[in-house]
């Protein structure tokens, strides 16, 4: 990835984090979220770890861990999405981005990724991630291919009603080609 590609995608939100507000675990597997804590104080909650924030201190959530917010008060946060194409299959050094284009042209097995990527071909151990990777239409809403599908079959013949009916595409708005590819395929 050239560095203007990445200015061009480097996206920064200010969020402000209500103590009532409760912000579902989500990930997103192309990108690092950096949060920081411009006034209040929270927790940064990674996985099963959670992290104290005051002003001035800094939370990384990396490319595909599952993460939230939560405070007890109000906590605003500057969030800048910086994309990480990540390796999955280092054998065939085909990454996350790569698994996502073919999912985008179809591809919904292991089988399909290993014939248009290569990736777990060799040594195998990344046949896992692979799994993960096609089960999730949108990371950022945690919305599953099959929950999309499902819209599909029950009317959603946009990207846009998917959008309405399942939350997915409603965050970053990258797994838009992949939502598209699932309606003119139904699968």
């Amino acid at each position: 990835m050239n560095l203007n590609l990445i200015k061009e995608s480097i996206e920064t939100k200010v969020y402000d984090i209500h103590f009532d507000t409760e912000v579902p675990m989500h990930e997103h597997a192309d990108c690092d979220e950096v949060f920081y804590c411009i006034k209040g104080s929270g927790f940064g909650i990674l996985e099963d770890e959670e992290v104290e924030l005051n002003v001035g201190d800094t939370f990384v959530a990396p490319a595909g861990t599952m993460h939230s917010l939560r405070s007890e008060e109000d906590l605003y946060v500057v969030a800048v999405l910086i994309p990480a194409d990540k390796i999955i299959c280092h054998c065939k050094q085909v990454s996350f981005g790569d698994i996502r284009k073919a999912m985008a042209g179809g591809a919904r097995t292991v089988e399909e990724i290993q014939k248009i990527t290569g990736a777990g071909i060799g040594w195998a151990g990344c046949t896992e991630d692979i799994e993960k990777i096609l089960a999730v239409a949108c990371g950022c809403k945690d919305v599953s291919i099959e929950t999309v599908v499902n819209a599909v079959k029950d009317g959603a013949d946009t990207v846009e009603k998917i959008g309405e009916a399942t939350g997915a595409g409603t965050g970053c708005g990258r797994c838009k080609a992949l939502l598209q590819n699932i309606i003119d395929t139904k699968k």
